[in-house]
């Protein structure tokens, strides 16, 4: 009796065990904690004033609005704040040029000069012209590409001047001016963004249906069922436009004094996710040949129907994306189809160090979307990792034998180190950079870390040790090298 109750405990434990390791977590809830963390702790850097975001994922949607919009002014974003969304603005333009294409309106290679009335000889670059393909890949090919008066009219819009005057600049001005524009490079083979490409298809859209770019625009929008999408200038409650900042000053509204095909639009995070849910979800035609790969050059600019961003990742299959960027606002959607997540990030906020805080918070949060299921470690601990390392690196240690639900990235450990170098913790950094060295024990950037703490700390020998092992593992770390030939001229050897 005693051997089978002896062993039935066993069973019991057994099982225990074997349910505690294989517990299920729940990714999806605790990636919203993350994006949370991630969220908060960008604010804390006190370059931007509030954060719109939104993460999909297997069909799952989380938003959350983060800060003020006016610092101080305890006003929070919320789903009927309305944000400029700036070159976004550019992707329904090119998903409309999709639709014609697929309806048979036009054709990628037509001659823009098809649909213009009157003379533009000018228009080709020794008797190759401007295709729509080129339009909608910024290979139009003209000197400056910008016309003058346009340039000048977007400058003054820049500078405010136009807040509370109307345009003197149409479509029309835009036309003639392109009677006089030169085409100095071959169209189709130089990539250079632009607004006039853009702005050409929707005239050209109003060409071929017959209809205002505009009404075509609210037709698409109404089938998307974007309730709350807008051009600037037609009829909405602009009370709910956000404030936007640039550098601490309120910034001017971005408006477009032409049809709206390359800027202009504004709208509400919820629609937005409307937006990337359509894109990930529907099998609309318009979505395939929207995000065909029209354009492709050395300098890795792959573009479709004025998406940008496009590529395949080794993890994360097909992605595509759009940024925008207006006075105050920056806003960003990127897609991947293949891996079913989506992201989006608004701050009202633009300053060169905000726009660094905005791009880190957005390509970081991508990195996650990437590894999901599983969930970084590190960065659950980094406030752990900051005040308490010893215990921090203890969890860390318990949390990467779940290797199920877990991952380590060498890029969070990294940061949390130097941060605890910089405050002069020196003792706790140097545990976190031989915790990344251990971790990732073939990683030129654990030796080269190393080799910086050393080097502050000046222990010159160790230094020179870690550098010279970093180099080892990638020949071409240019810091390392630096590093080498300053150590060598401190020490004189």
């Amino acid at each position: 009796m005693k051997f089978k109750a002896i062993l039935l405990l066993l069973i019991v434990i057994t099982f225990s065990c074997k349910s505690k390791t294989e517990k299920k977590v729940d990714a999806f809830k605790e990636i919203t904690k993350l994006v949370d963390i991630y969220a908060n702790q960008t604010l804390e850097k006190n370059n931007i004033n509030s954060l719109a975001f939104a993460i999909y994922k297997d069909g799952k949607i989380y938003k959350n609005y983060y800060g003020e919009i006016d610092k101080g002014a305890n006003n929070t974003p919320d789903d009927n704040t309305l944000y400029e969304i700036a070159s976004i603005t550019k992707v329904f333009a090119g998903s409309l040029a999709a639709k014609a294409v697929l309806e048979n309106k036009i054709t990628l290679n037509d001659d823009i000069r098809k649909y213009l009335k009157g003379n533009y000889s000018n228009l080709e670059f020794e008797g190759t012209p401007i295709t729509i393909k080129n339009l909608l890949t910024h290979t139009i090919g003209l000197k400056n590409k910008t016309p003058k008066r346009l340039k000048e009219v977007t400058d003054s819009v820049n500078n405010g001047y136009f807040e509370n005057k109307s345009f003197t600049y149409t479509i029309n001005h835009l036309l003639e001016e392109l009677k006089t524009v030169t085409v100095n490079k071959k169209p189709g083979t130089t990539y250079a963004y632009n607004s006039v490409g853009p702005e050409l298809v929707a005239y050209i859209l109003e060409q071929v249906y017959q209809q205002p770019y505009y009404l075509l625009l609210q037709d698409f929008l109404d089938e998307l069922n974007m309730k709350n999408t807008y051009l600037l200038g037609s009829n909405f409650d602009d009370s709910r436009v956000a404030n936007s900042y640039n550098n601490g000053k309120l910034a001017p509204l971005d408006k477009n004094p032409l049809l709206g095909g390359a800027a202009g639009m504004i709208t509400t995070l919820p629609d937005l996710i409307t937006f990337m849910k359509f894109q990930l979800e529907s099998d609309n035609p318009i979505i395939k040949e929207s995000v065909k790969t029209l354009f492709e050059d050395d300098d890795d600019n792959l573009v479709g129907y004025l998406w940008e961003g496009l590529g395949i990742g080794e993890e994360e299959g097909f992605y595509y994306s759009k940024t925008g960027t207006s006075s105050g606002v920056q806003s960003g959607l990127l897609l991947c189809p293949d891996s079913d997540y989506g992201l989006i990030l608004i701050m009202n906020s633009n300053s060169d160090v905000a726009l660094n805080n905005w791009q880190s918070l957005f390509y970081g949060t991508e990195n996650e979307l990437i590894k999901y299921p599983k969930l970084n470690s590190v960065a659950f601990l980094e406030k752990t990792l900051l005040h308490n390392t010893d215990n921090g690196i203890k969890k860390i240690r318990q949390q990467i034998k779940d290797t199920t639900n877990y991952y380590t990235n060498n890029d969070n450990i990294n940061a949390i180190a130097y941060q605890l170098l910089n405050t002069k913790k020196t003792e706790d950094a140097l545990k976190l950079f031989n915790l990344q060295l251990e971790l990732f024990p073939n990683h030129f950037n654990s030796y080269d870390s190393l080799g910086e703490f050393y080097f502050t700390t000046e222990d010159y020998t160790k230094a020179l040790f870690n550098y010279k092992k970093s180099l080892e593992y990638n020949t071409e770390n240019e810091n390392a090298k630096i590093f080498i030939q300053k150590i060598e001229a401190l020490t004189g050897k």
